[in-house]
């Protein structure tokens, strides 16, 4: 196998939009820069758990969650799989009443799934905090970072642990009630009307895919605010709480808007190099349609697909990650030094 399929392969499996692609893609373009700068073995071990369980539950718990949900209100509303995997705006065919049971089935399979998968999200930055102080004994952040020594002994992290966990169990609990107690008010047609617009407004926006997968638009609009919010709850002093806002000012941005400006000029460049049109009009050609270019073209396009498109995952996810990472290291050191020689 020559360079060109082999890149060709790896980078085709990243392209993806599949969970698996995604997973592999993020956590690897965001563990191993983090994990190369780590200050302490300690911080090293959080990056590897927050990284890969943020991923994993991004990426593969919403599938395996409407798994289970979707049979349940498939048959509740006897809707059929064709309608449950079809967006709502694409059925026009079905009655007035089939229609609603679809939106009713949609809602109740998206508001039961992130019920359950946001409290998880929320806990991984607590969860984190709390494998540290069990194992190390360290619970500031300083310490952990390694820029002082461990000093206290006798710590309450368990008891936190405990707290958080059931409130997290009520939250997803009050979470599944409130979209049982609105399936069951929806039966009453008056009710129904009024919270119509609202149930087609969810389901338009937040439904899952025909594989069960979310659209990036659905994990910016719940998941990623609540992961936000779990990092600067679990922060352990300022200058973790710091760390977190220099670090998702930069990277919010970036996960939304970031790979299209950076990807143009470096399209248009490995373009104008191998004489391609791999990227024409802000439209760039997946894997899938260059290899269905006759042979004389695929080498070419392939091969300035393959610079173009790890080049773009090297600068907007592994250099810029890297470059956080350092500017936090930089930037909290310089503080924690200037004020303990204040003191």
């Amino acid at each position: 196998m020559n360079g060109i399929a082999l890149g060709t392969k790896i980078l085709k499996g990243m392209e993806t939009s599949s969970s698996v692609g995604m997973f592999a893609r993020d956590t690897g373009g965001c563990l191993i820069p983090k994990l190369a700068i780590s200050r302490s073995k300690e911080e090293a071990k959080e990056i590897a758990f927050a990284e890969t369980a943020e991923s994993a539950l991004f990426y593969f718990s919403a599938p395996a969650a409407v798994k289970l949900t979707d049979e349940f209100f498939k048959n509740k509303y006897q809707t059929g799989s064709r309608l449950m995997s079809l967006p709502i705006e694409n059925i026009k065919s079905a009655s007035k009443e089939k229609i609603k049971n679809v939106k009713l089935a949609k809602f109740g399979r998206i508001a039961s799934v992130f019920s359950v998968i946001l409290p998880l999200v929320f806990a991984i930055a607590p969860v984190r905090n709390f494998m540290t102080s069990s194992q190390s004994g360290k619970e500031e952040f300083t310490e952990v970072v390694g820029l002082k020594e461990k000093t206290q002994e006798d710590k309450n992290g368990k008891d936190k642990a405990k707290s958080l966990i059931k409130k997290l169990i009520l939250a997803a609990a009050g979470g599944l009630a409130l979209t049982a107690g609105i399936l069951t008010a929806a039966k009453n047609d008056n009710f129904y009307k009024k919270i119509e617009p609202a149930i087609t407004s969810v389901v338009k926006h937040f439904d899952f895919t025909k594989t069960n997968d979310l659209k990036l638009s659905h994990y910016g609009a719940f998941i990623y605010p609540v992961s936000i919010a779990s990092y600067f709850y679990a922060s352990r002093d300022k200058y973790e709480r710091k760390e977190n806002a220099r670090r998702f000012s930069v990277t919010v941005p970036l996960l939304f808007f970031g790979e299209r400006l950076i990807e143009k000029p470096i399209y248009k460049g490995f373009d104008k190099l191998f004489n391609t049109e791999v990227s024409k009009n802000g439209i760039v050609k997946s894997y899938d349609e260059i290899l269905k270019l006759p042979q004389k073209l695929q080498k070419q396009y392939l091969k300035s697909k393959n610079f173009s498109y790890a080049s773009t995952f090297i600068v907007n996810t592994m250099a810029i990650g890297a470059a956080v990472a350092l500017l936090n290291r930089i930037a909290t050191k310089k503080q924690y030094e200037r004020e303990n020689n204040k003191s």
